[in-house]
Parts: structure tokens; sequence; C-alpha cells
């Protein structure tokens, strides 16, 4: 065998090799570790909306309701590597929390392995949940927002139709279902 046969017999081999390896690694997983979320601030005794209020998801995820009183937080994506596995990441989901927290306003919590849809949604499909309104309520100019006033919601249901969301903690039924086709805690397919 000659030089340029034995070359490219080892470029053919090589080129077999990289694209064998190429084909069977697995890229990393992207995860969807919380859902999107969306809703809107209003005022518990004007039922006025609430603009220019930071809405938190940890520490990292945040965004600001305008003027119409509404705020998305985006999903928080973790990527998933040979390390790590799903288990780890829905750990983490169990530990956030919603925080809304303004001058003048009770600080309100949420858990967000209480807000619907079940905690056994998948982390690779994306899933956004309309929280509907949320009400805040105002404090007297005596009562300090740091001190005991908060309210940590530990589960909020989808609502029942006889329900209101301004005295009950819970999320609107999705256009297009019934409470009876979203309850208890049913993850929209």
């Amino acid at each position: 065998m000659n030089i340029f046969n034995k070359i490219n017999l080892f470029s053919i081999v090589c080129l077999i090799a990289l694209r064998t390896t190429s084909c069977t690694a697995q890229e990393p997983e992207v995860l969807y570790v919380t859902p999107s979320i969306k809703g809107q601030l209003i005022d518990r005794q004007t039922d006025q909306p609430l603009s220019n209020i930071t809405v938190y998801l940890t520490d990292d995820i945040q965004d600001t309701s305008d003027d119409k009183g509404r705020f998305e937080l985006p999903v928080m994506q973790k990527i998933d590597t040979d390390e790590m596995g799903a288990d780890y990441f829905k750990a983490i989901v169990k530990d956030a929390n919603i925080m809304i927290d303004t001058q003048g306003y009770q600080r309100r919590l949420f858990a967000i392995d209480g807000i619907v849809p079940s905690k056994s949604t998948d982390l690779k499909t994306l899933v956004t949940i309309n929280m509907g309104n949320i009400y805040l309520t105002p404090l007297t100019d005596s009562i300090h927002r740091y001190g005991t006033v908060f309210e940590y919601i530990d589960s909020m249901p989808y609502c029942k139709p006889t329900e209101s969301q301004k005295e009950v903690d819970c999320i609107p039924v999705p256009e297009g279902k019934t409470y009876e086709q979203v309850s208890p805690n049913q993850s929209i397919q």
C-alpha cells in the first residue's frame, strides 16, 4: 500500500469516527425549571391596576408591572448535564417563590410548586401560567411592610365557578376549558 492510499484510508477512518462520535454525543437538554408566569397587580380597595411594581422569581428573574399592572416572569431555564438530573432541578422549584414587595402594600409570596399545573409536569415542556388578577392589600401608615406583615400562599388551585380572585387566591380557568377539565390542578394539554 503506498503512502497516498494509507493517508486516504486514515482520512476515511477519521471521518467515520468523527461522524459517529458527533451522532452519538448527546447535546445537553434545556429544562424549564419554572413556568413562565404572568398576571396583573390590582389594588384590593380601589380595584385599580398597580404599575411600576417589581415582581421577583428568585433573585435572578424579575419583571416590573406596566401601566395596566401587567407583568410576565420569564421561565427559569437550566442546562441538564451528566452531573445533574431532572430531580436536581425539580428540587430548585420547591424553594422558588414569587415575591411582590412594594411600599404601602402587604408583601405577598407565592410558592411556585403550589401553582398549577400539577407537579408532575415534565421539565422539557414550556408552560405558561396566567395567575390572573393578584390583589394587593394597602397597609395603613402605622404598619411597616418589613415587619411581620406578609402573606405566604403555598397553594393556588384553579378558581371554582363561584369564586372571585378578589376573595380567594386562585388562578382563572384557562380560556376554552371548564373547571371540571382542569381541576384539581390538572396540567392543561
